[in-house]
Parts: C-alpha cells; sequence; structure tokens
C-alpha cells in the first residue's frame, strides 16, 4: 500500500473518531443541560419529557414526542434558530416558520381561509340571537388583519387572500341583523400611520382608537370623541409574538399605549368572574415586565370579565371578542355603567347564562379577521339548543 493510501485511510479514520467524539459531546452536553420549561424568545412552552409506556412505543406515538422534545430542548436552540434565519434572510427568504417579512421589517400573518362550517355555524347563531333579543341593538367590528390593509408592504411576489371581500361576504350574509360598523374603510385611511405593531399580529392603541371614533355614533354615543382622550406611553420595549414566532425582528422594541378619559373619572371595578378575582384597574401592569406586553389590557384573555364603571350612563353593554377587543374595550368606559365581555375561546356557559345574569342592554361584537374566520367557539357559546 502506498503512502497516499495509507494517508487517505489515516484521514478518514480521524475525521470518523471526530465526528462520534463529537456526536458523544453533544448528547453529553444535552444531559447535563437541564431542560427548560418555556422558550422566552418563541414565547411558547417547550415540550416536556414523553413518558415511556409499551402502548406509545407500538403505536409510535412515543417516537414523535420524544423528536419534538429533542428538537424543543436542543442546547443551543437558540443560537442554532438564530444563525438559520440569518442564512435564510441572506439567501433572500421573505418568510420565516409562516410569517411573512415585509418592507421596512413589517412582520404579518398570513391571510386565513374561512373554516365553511364553522363560519355558517357562527353567522348562524349570531343572527338567531340577534332575532331571540331583537329590542338590544346587536353591532358588529371586524378588524382586518394587517396583510389586508398593510398589502403594499408584504414580500415582492407575495399572494394573500382578499380578507376585504371575506369581510364583505359575512356583512352581506348577516344583513340587518346586526348593525354594521366598517373597521376596513377606517385603517385604509390611516394605513401609513402606526396602526399595526411590526412585531406583533395585533393592531395598535392607535388603531383602535380611530375605529372607536368612528363607531361612537353607531354604538349610541352622541358626542365627538376625538377630544376626549390623552394617548400615554407605557412600555418602549415591546417586541411581539411574531418576532417570537419568526425568529426575525427579535431587536426590535416598539411602544405600547393607552387612551386615558381627560375629562372623567375612570374608576372601575374589573371582576374576572371564573377566577373569583377583583382588580380596580383596566391595565395589569405587571404584565409589561413578561414577554406578553399586549397583557397590559385587561390582564390578557380570560373567559369572563364584568366590569363596572362610574359613569352616569345606565347602559350596560356585552362584548363578544378575542384578544384584538382588549385595547378598545377601556375606550368604552366613560359611555356604559357596566361592560360585561366574554370570550367564547375559554367561556364554557352559554349567552342565557350571561343574559339572565346581567341587564345588558346592547351588544357588540368586535374580532380581528383571522380569528373570527377560523374560530370554532361562537356558535357553542350562542347556541340555545
Amino acid at each position: 500500500m502506498d503512502r497516499r493510501k495509507r494517508k487517505k485511510i489515516r484521514t478518514e479514520g480521524l475525521v470518523g473518531r471526530i465526528f462520534i467524539l463529537c456526536l458523544l459531546a453533544v448528547m453529553i452536553i444535552n444531559f447535563i443541560v437541564p431542560d427548560r420549561e418555556s422558550s422566552d424568545e418563541e414565547n411558547r412552552m417547550l415540550t416536556s419529557a414523553p413518558e415511556l409506556s409499551g402502548g406509545s412505543v407500538l403505536n409510535g406515538d412515543y417516537m414523535d414526542q420524544f423528536e419534538s422534545y429533542m428538537s424543543d430542548q436542543f442546547a443551543g436552540r437558540d443560537m442554532f434558530r438564530r444563525v438559520k434565519v440569518l442564512l435564510d434572510r441572506i439567501g433572500g427568504s421573505r418568510m420565516e416558520n409562516g410569517v411573512y417579512i415585509g418592507s421596512d421589517g413589517q412582520l404579518m400573518e398570513d391571510i386565513e381561509l374561512p373554516d365553511q362550517e364553522h363560519l355558517s355555524a357562527n353567522l348562524e347563531a349570531i343572527s338567531s340571537f340577534a332575532s331571540s333579543y331583537s329590542d338590544i341593538p346587536v353591532s358588529m367590528i371586524l378588524v382586518p388583519d394587517a396583510a389586508c390593509v398593510l398589502s403594499d408592504r408584504l414580500p415582492a411576489l407575495a399572494s394573500v387572500e382578499d380578507q376585504t371581500q371575506m369581510i364583505s361576504m359575512v356583512q352581506r350574509q348577516l344583513g340587518d341583523s346586526v348593525n354594521w360598523i366598517d373597521a376596513v374603510s377606517v385603517l385604509n385611511k390611516h394605513k401609513g400611520e402606526k396602526i399595526y405593531y411590526k412585531t406583533d399580529h395585533h393592531w395598535t392603541a392607535l388603531g383602535a382608537f380611530y375605529v372607536f371614533q368612528a363607531a361612537a355614533p353607531d354604538l349610541g354615543i352622541g358626542e365627538d370623541v376625538s377630544d376626549k382622550y390623552v394617548s400615554y406611553t407605557v412600555s418602549d420595549s415591546f417586541n411581539g409574538a411574531l418576532a417570537s414566532v419568526s425568529g426575525v425582528g427579535l431587536g426590535e422594541r416598539e411602544t405600547i399605549d393607552i387612551y386615558a378619559p381627560t375629562a372623567v373619572d375612570d374608576d372601575v371595578i374589573v371582576n374576572y368572574v371564573d377566577e373569583a378575582k377583583r382588580t380596580t384597574s383596566l391595565y395589569d401592569s405587571s404584565k409589561l415586565e413578561t414577554k406578553d406586553q399586549y397583557g397590559v389590557y385587561l390582564g390578557g384573555n380570560t373567559s369572563l370579565l364584568d366590569i363596572q364603571t362610574v359613569s352616569t350612563s345606565r347602559d350596560r353593554i356585552l362584548v363578544v371578542k378575542d384578544s384584538f377587543a382588549n385595547c378598545f374595550i377601556p375606550l368604552l368606559a366613560p359611555y356604559y355603567r357596566e361592560i360585561v365581555v366574554v370570550d367564547p375561546r375559554y367561556y364554557s356557559g352559554t349567552i342565557e347564562d350571561i343574559m339572565d345574569s346581567y341587564r345588558i342592554t346592547d351588544v357588540l361584537f368586535l374580532y380581528s379577521g383571522n380569528t373570527f374566520f377560523t374560530d370554532n367557539s361562537i356558535s357553542g357559546v350562542f347556541d340555545s339548543e
């Protein structure tokens, strides 16, 4: 055997040993490093070690769960994830983990197609509810998602569903059963302003305030509300859920604002019904110390809230909502004696339970487009059968 072949064999053997040592080192590191319950960077809970059982091994569940566990708990996961995102960006990728990376770093969710079965059931339930309580005004606001209003900031060649048409279809199907409030037109007029966060899927308090101004007459508020509030910045370090999901824009810092009434007392008692907890503020400042700073509005999502105000009004409004309503609801406080808030995604009762317990005079449905078109819970709460 000549010298060249012997050198090649030695080199291959050395590479093989280095590879095996690297594998052993990775195994040892992953064994030593303790598991994490959650990832602040990804803003989610991480998979824990699966329980080993004969049944789970035989049906393949154990290996699927173990694969997810190893992926989540792999040592250095955050670093490798950042490197992958960086390489993708260098390679020209304009989407990460289902999140569009638009111009100026604007992150946007894709527009969801309706689940036709759930949508039909929800629309029928809303119409039936409005008919059953014909003496109570029912209003509806469907908030378009950022990719609808800020479509000019989508990446080149990106194609999303026409959510404006989808929202118009809901308006037509509900017809006169609800008082329709057009959020699409309002937000399109202000699309050049900061009406959506760059790193999160929610609209900002500014976007909510613009829609509130337009909605006020339809909600029976008989005054111009444009100069009745003042905005305050409560955080300048917000980095939202889309940054966490995509791994893009993690260094971006945004402001979170609240709108407080200028001429009336804003004292409230907020009763978290299912949690048996009470507070005296519409805002939870402790959330500003967490990753989910948007939770400062109402403390985040919960099943049922009963907000009692010091308003001189006798009106009591029921708000049926998703998280987009959380920064909108505080704007209602000066104009309603009581605000009852239900999130059908978490509420296990029926609408009759609420209507029987509270003297509701008005009802408002407020949802983002993506949530409304994919939600399967509204009809369950509003089905009277």
